[in-house]
């Protein structure tokens, strides 16, 4: 059983509300879990990698992931997701190609776009993102800001604003500058904004795509060279499992891999950075890697059910019912914790809490929030829940009724208007003491014989 620490102490005043405070906002942004002994992955290859599960928000292992290293072709990540935000109300739109616009890219991954050539935003980002096209890359920074050069300045700012202070971008198509750099860490949060555009996923996932016929070109049919989900080109490196994100190299920066996995109902988003091939095995070693991470994953980590809703964890005092005289308390929703598969949970999770008030009054609802309930891991903030009303619980309105004369009779305003009619009571007593005394005195003056008249 889990070492519930059975604390129902209750906050008065403000420091209740500050408590209760606190653990509401605990609810929204949930602390990340200290990270309990695992033995790290072995054989890893990349000079910088990590994984990172999404459920949790956090980062499962990690190798130098704030080393600087070249970005190679995952500064495409960040090219096509501006693209799909600039066009995502007219990815259909049709862009005229330009020498000025494809400058550069000649001899390097490409489409071959021709001078004239009319084609959409939409198959531009198929060509980016399904086999790396550099031409197509550039014809869309070009389009956006008027130039490349101004689009890199684009990407730089964007960089910033997503806390990306340790990668700067100089180019679009991720040939090697040896001021381009990036980290792993940064590359996860540009993959987290990947993650979560809809668009960015189903077109970086697809094993083909064919862009029809142009003015300029016949139909074109595009292989993804991202190896981990496609089998066109190797069958060694597919993950059924996996979707998107980008992998590519150079000879500078080696090889790179970008991509998100779900495996046994977690997601996990693995970067490996500056790998290499493996020439003897014939072995492009950062799916190796990849796999390592995810298997070691897999093995160490797994949801452990800490609480339900059908726990009983407090009960709170009842005023105004003759059914019961306490209400008892469980959790608003379950807990599922994602924890080394090695812990011991009944010592490493505890369970602290706070009650709203000392009592709970009738009627009941239930489901009534009455609490917050804090679940620490290894002593560290895990998450908070509400704690709620188990049943519904009437109110007896003979004992609401003595409450209502109890809370009049011994209110302020009533011990006021007690003293004032006590007050009153006396002045008229003593007001009509001297009245009749005056009166009496005049009576007997009356009554008395006049004797200057004799």
């Amino acid at each position: 059983m889990l070492n519930a620490r059975r604390r129902g102490e209750t906050a008065t005043g403000v420091f209740r509300a500050l408590v209760c405070l606190l653990c509401l906002l605990g609810t929204l942004v949930s602390v990340v879990p200290h990270v309990h002994a695992v033995e790290d992955p072995q054989d890893l290859t990349s000079q910088s990698c990590l994984i990172y599960n999404l459920e949790t928000d956090s980062i499962l292992f990690g190798k130098d992931i704030d080393a600087l290293v070249y970005p190679t072709a995952t500064v495409k990540i960040l090219v096509a997701l501006m693209a799909l935000e600039y066009y995502a109300d007219d990815l259909d739109q049709i862009l005229t190609v330009t020498n000025e616009a494809i400058s550069g890219t000649a001899g390097t991954s490409s489409i071959n776009l021709a001078e004239g050539e009319e084609i959409s935003v939409r198959n531009l980002i198929y060509a980016l993102l399904v086999i790396g096209a550099n031409d197509a890359s550039s014809m869309l920074a070009y389009h956006m800001a008027g130039n490349v050069t101004a689009f890199v300045t684009r990407m730089n700012a964007r960089l910033r604003e997503m806390g990306c202070n340790d990668s700067v971008f100089t180019n679009v198509t991720g040939l090697h500058d040896e001021n381009m750099v990036t980290t792993a860490r940064d590359m996860l949060t540009i993959a987290q904004a990947a993650y979560n555009n809809p668009n960015y996923m189903s077109m970086s996932s697809v094993t083909s795509y064919t862009i029809p016929a142009t003015n300029k070109r016949y139909e074109r049919i595009l292989y993804n060279r991202n190896f981990i989900v496609s089998t066109q080109y190797y069958t060694k490196y597919y993950n059924p499992l996996a979707k998107g994100i980008c992998a590519g190299n150079t000879r500078e920066g080696g090889y790179c891999l970008v991509t998100s996995i779900r495996k046994s109902g977690c997601t996990y988003l693995i970067v490996c950075m500056g790998s290499y091939f493996n020439e003897e095995e014939n072995y492009i070693y950062t799916y190796k890697d990849c796999k390592t991470l995810v298997d070691w994953a897999y093995d160490n980590y797994d949801f452990v059910n800490v609480i339900d809703t059908t726990t009983m964890v407090c009960e709170i005092p009842v005023k105004l019912s003759q059914e019961v005289d306490y209400a008892t308390l469980l959790p608003e929703e379950p807990v599922k914790m994602f924890l080394p598969r090695e812990v011991d949970v009944a010592t490493a999770v505890s369970l602290n809490w706070v009650l709203m008030d000392d009592t709970i009054e009738a009627p009941v609802k239930e489901g009534q929030i009455a609490g917050i309930l804090s679940v620490l891991y290894n002593g560290k903030l895990y998450t908070t829940v509400n704690l709620v009303t188990k049943n519904d619980i009437s109110r007896s309105e003979f004992l609401y009724l003595l409450s209502v004369i109890r809370a009049v009779v011994t209110s302020q305003p009533f011990f006021i208007a007690c003293g004032v009619l006590l007050l009153l009571g006396v002045y008229y007593v003593l007001f009509t003491a001297v009245y009749r005394e005056k009166q009496r005195k005049r009576e007997q003056k009356r009554k008395q014989p006049n004797l200057s008249r004799r």
